[in-house]
């Protein structure tokens, strides 16, 4: 199987150095890879090709890549990742939820500023 979205190459315009233009185009090409691979997948499932109008084919060009559902689907994978970054750990749960929390032992526990004498 031939994946289109795959196909990568570093040195762009074969001058055989890499410039800074060309691993700007490779970070982009990494980043939208989620949602090209999405497209593609998608492109190969007649009755949701037509109804999104998916050409991602070597007949018909592969400009879908770069379409609105490409960029959507990539948002919502970059989206979905990042919620699942910040959400590992944050569910934990005390071992006794009504307990009051302990102070590291040796430090005494901060009151706040003392009143004023007057």
């Amino acid at each position: 199987m031939n994946i289109q979205a795959l196909h990568f190459v570093l040195d762009i315009d074969g001058n055989g150095s890499v410039a800074g233009w060309e691993v700007v185009e490779a970070l982009k090409w990494a980043f939208s890879l989620p949602g090209r691979l999405m497209v593609e997948g998608l492109g190969n499932i007649p009755p949701i090709a037509d109804a999104f109008r998916i050409q991602a084919s070597a007949a018909t060009g592969y400009a879908s890549f770069h379409s609105l559902l490409g960029t959507v689907l990539n948002l919502l994978f970059w989206v979905g990742c990042l919620v699942l970054i910040t959400r590992i750990g944050a569910d934990r749960k005390a071992a006794n939820p009504d307990a009051a929390p302990q102070d590291a032992p040796g430090v005494p526990h901060y009151r706040g500023p003392k009143a004023r004498k007057t």
